[in-house]
């Protein structure tokens, strides 16, 4: 290399070309002063006009207002004592009152009961008014008002109103109503000389359009415009920059209170119509500039290329040492003969060498002693043969410890085809290779969990009928665990008939469509034992009965099936006792409200035997909590106290807690009033009891595992499917770690719902909390909903993170959720999750198990449907399922 620094050779081309990007920027920047400047001078123009022209609005508002307020307390005047028989001549004088109005007014007299006995429209129909908004609010009150934006019922115009409540002797009699239509505001528009794309209008300050020239497609609400929400409350008067919420078009507009109205006046003028002369200006200048600036450009780049092409051969190897300098790997090179005669700085920073101290072969005193022997064969190799030379071992560092580094190397060849030096790097390994152990550990601790759980799994061809299981299923069946025993030989297991049976249910299940069955099976083993097992299964897309692939897992449910048997035993056995005991009788006097009973009734209150006791004792033992199932005084004075009920009591002999049930029938006198009441009571505590240990038994050990069996067996099904095996273990990974964190959830409900925040919480721990925003109202999720919400926020996610909105720095996540209820009483739950600020988004060209899991599994747990849409700028999932009554309840 030259012995002058590469700044000095750099110099004369970089002076010439910074003296003319000098100029190019002093006429760029002249420029967008001018421009910029133009702008602003036309923006405040724009927004002059505007507010000029929304108090021109309101002022002709203000008198239109003011002029048929004074017009309906003429028509009041003119219509007399009775206004459903009006003077003759009234109309006419009507005609007369409207005749210096605008927007063509219409007047209108209705009676309480809807019927126009007085109007000045030619074309007018009989039509009830009262269900209209200026009929009712008069009616119910109000001296005047104005109507929002409506549609003739006569005509099909729009139209708004302003009515007078009319009353007589202080009562309601009806309503007195001038109609106008769209003309209104037209005047007004053309005295501004507006363009077809600007507007003028009137708002109540409840939102509602009142009018609009020119004419909107039809009545709006706007109460959550901007102008509502943001620059009203701030100033009666005012202009701001806005997208019309009507029909989209960009406007400046200037808003005006009109005093002594609940009206608000717009002008909103077009911002694109306005900017149009601003425009020719301006691409006027540009088409001046822009030749200038490419020419310059030319001139510059023309004049650095002249200069520094005798300057590029001499900054080769300076800019190689920068390049590797900048680089995060280590970067080294080494002489034909494998001699290392350079480091950058980054190998010397991690060993904490001193520079130059591992050139030659000095670089193997920081490999691992394990690893050097393969590196240094591998090195000789690639010297010798003269190809690229790629070997993985570890590095000490500075500290002592060592990381796993991937060194490759390529030579060199000059033009001779001879090798002149060798170029390599070091790349940091390390986390990647934990990354696999871990990975190899989590499958193993996966197997664990197979085997732990119980779960026998097979996969059978149906082509072939042959099964191949796993040790767990063969150790099931007693066969060895190395064994591959034939289908023929597991069905020997089967009682007889159960084969037929699960055949005729298979047929049926394919029959309604269905590609998954679940059955318990009974079995008999060679030496008399019997056991139950439950088998699920599932074909594979596009396999039938006949053809294709099955795959499923068996569990023994024999404990099960004895602990069911004997709870049903044991049931039966607690109603004959119960029955054997007998029954105790009652009879209650209304009036006195003393009790008697006979002598097992008094033991099963706990009292000692007496001929009759007062209602109050009685009601003194049941708990407070069932105060309001009992009967009480006035229920059975009235004789309407419930005929069958239950309830607790506290017995006052013992303190135990015991259920009664009490069966009771009124006796009435000769008048029909209740004078005894005749029942019978029993303590059925055992029974309650009993019924719930089944219950929780029954639900718990079928229940869960049904649903389990069916998650894991779908997840490794579809998740294994059509994919490598290291991608489909990482994927079932973490699928079954979201299935865990649903069934955690879930747990902590007692397995009967979760809460929609933490399922979805759970879901998205992995992802970067900061990222994601959830909002929605509290929403109880069923165990079935819990799971599947909690798999597709999982898959969702990790596609973010992998190709989506978190796979930057900037992208972000919202999950929203709402649950609307129509008028109708039916409830709407929708749920949206929205991927913002990451890369462009493409569709997929392929639909994998993760998009089955999102569109079908989450649609049809749901029962709803779900909308996956790969918009460029972000992806968003929607579902929409209408809650079944069953569903009422959950959102809370």
């Amino acid at each position: 290399m030259a012995d002058r620094p590469a700044s000095m050779k750099l110099r004369p081309h970089l002076v010439a070309v910074g003296a003319i990007l000098a100029l190019l920027l002093v006429l760029i920047a002249g420029t967008a002063y001018l421009l910029t400047a133009s702008y602003f001078d036309t923006k405040r123009a724009v927004h002059d006009d505007a507010s000029s022209s929304s108090q021109v609005v309101a002022a002709n508002a203000k008198w239109a207002f003011e002029t048929a307020r004074q017009t309906l307390l003429r028509v009041d005047d003119t219509l007399g004592a009775d206004i459903s028989a009006p003077p003759p001549g009234a109309a006419e004088q009507l005609k007369e009152a409207i005749s210096t109005l605008p927007g063509q007014p219409r007047i209108y007299v209705v009676d309480t009961a809807g019927t126009t006995s007085l109007t000045t429209d030619e074309q007018f129909k009989p039509i009830d008014v009262r269900d209209r908004e200026y009929f009712a609010a008069v009616a119910a009150g109000e001296p005047f008002h104005v109507s929002a934006l409506l549609v003739s019922r006569l005509n099909g115009e729009q139209i708004f109103t302003i009515s007078k409540r009319i009353e007589r002797n202080g009562q309601f009699a009806g309503a007195a109503i001038i109609s106008f239509n769209s003309e209104l505001l037209e005047e007004v528009w053309q005295s501004l000389h507006l363009d077809r794309q600007s507007t003028v209008g009137l708002l109540r300050d409840d939102g509602q359009l009142v009018s609009r020239y020119p004419p909107p497609p039809g009545p709006q609400d706007l109460s959550q415009y901007i102008l509502f929400t943001t620059y009203l409350p701030l100033a009666p008067s005012g202009s701001y920059d806005a997208v019309s919420p009507t029909d989209g078009v960009n406007r400046v507009v200037g808003y005006r209170r009109v005093p002594g109205t609940n009206l608000v006046a717009l002008a909103s003028v077009s911002s694109d119509n306005a900017f149009a002369s601003y425009w020719a200006a301006t691409w006027g200048v540009l088409a001046l500039v822009i030749p200038a600036l490419v020419a310059l450009v030319l001139i510059a780049w023309g004049t650095f290329r002249l200069l520094r092409a005798d300057a590029r051969q001499r900054e080769a190897e300076a800019q190689f040492r920068v390049f590797a300098e900048a680089m995060p790997n280590h970067v080294w090179s080494a002489r034909p003969d494998g001699k290392l005669d350079w480091f950058n700085s980054g190998v010397y920073r991690y060993s904490g060498r001193s520079e130059g101290t591992l050139d030659g072969d000095n670089w193997t005193s920081i490999i691992h002693p394990d690893d050097l022997p393969e590196a240094g064969k591998r090195w000789s190799a690639a010297l010798q043969d003269g190809t690229p030379y790629e070997v993985q071992f570890r590095i000490r560092g500075a500290d002592g410890s060592y990381r796993w580094y991937l060194t490759r190397a390529v030579p060199l060849r000059n033009a001779r085809g001879a090798i002149s030096k060798w170029i390599g790097t070091n790349t940091d390994i390390d986390d990647e290779k934990a990354t696999l152990t871990r990975l190899a550990e989590s499958e193993a601790r996966l197997r664990l969990a197979i085997d732990a759980g119980q779960l026998a799994i097979w996969e059978l061809d149906i082509d072939a009928l042959q099964i191949t299981p796993s040790p767990a299923l063969n150790r099931l069946y007693g066969f060895p665990e190395e064994a591959t025993p034939t289908l023929a030989e597991y069905q020997s297991r089967y009682a007889p008939g159960e084969a037929e049976r699960v055949a005729a249910i298979s047929a049926a299940a394919v029959a309604r469509g269905e590609l998954d069955l679940e059955v318990e099976m009974k079995h008999l083993w060679p030496d008399g034992t019997e056991k139950w097992l439950l088998i699920r299964s599932q074909l594979a897309p596009g396999s039938t009965l006949s053809s294709g692939r099955a795959i499923g897992v068996v569990i023994d449910v024999t404990e099960r099936r004895r602990i069911e048997d004997q709870l049903r035993r044991s049931e039966q056995r607690f109603r004959l006792s119960q029955h054997a005991a007998g029954i105790a009788s009652l009879e209650v006097d209304i009036a006195s409200g003393t009790i008697q009973g006979s002598e097992k009734f008094w033991d099963l209150w706990g009292l000692e035997q007496r001929d009759k006791a007062h209602v109050s004792l009685f009601e003194s033992i049941v708990v407070p909590e069932d105060r309001d199932v009992r009967s009480n005084d006035q229920t059975r004075r009235a004789g309407t106290a419930a005929q069958n009920v239950e309830y607790r009591i506290r017995r006052p002999d013992t303190g135990e807690l015991r259920w009664l049930s009490r069966h009771m029938e009124f006796i009435h006198d000769e008048a029909g009033e209740p004078v005894t009441m005749f029942g019978v009571v029993q303590d059925i505590t055992e029974q309650k009891e009993a019924h719930a240990r089944q219950e929780m038994l029954t639900h718990e050990l079928s229940h869960r595992i049904k649903n389990m069996l069916a998650m894991v067996s779908a997840l490794a099904t579809q998740t294994l499917r059509d994919t490598t095996l290291e991608a489909g273990k990482e994927a079932l990974i973490q699928r079954l770690g979201a299935l865990g964190t649903a069934h955690d959830a879930l747990l902590g409900r007692n397995w009967t719902d979760a809460p929609m925040q933490a399922v979805i919480a759970a879901a998205t721990a992995h992802l970067p909390s900061e990222r994601i925003a959830l909002s929605g109202p509290s929403f109880a999720l069923s165990p079935k909903m819990a799971l599947s919400m909690a798999l597709a926020v999982n898959e969702l996610g990790t596609n973010a993170l992998k190709y989506g909105a978190l796979s930057n720095e900037t992208g972000r996540v919202s999950i929203d959720w709402s649950v609307e209820t129509n008028e109708r009483g039916e409830r709407t739950l929708t749920w949206v999750w929205r991927e913002t600020g990451g890369p462009p988004v493409t569709p997929p060209t392929r639909r994998g198990f993760g998009s089955l899991l999102i569109k079908r599994v989450l649609a049809s747990d749901f029962g709803g449907e779900v909308d996956v849409d790969y918009a460029p700028d972000g992806l968003v999932a929607t579902l929409s399922a209408t809650l079944e009554q069953s569903d009422a309840g959950a959102a809370r």
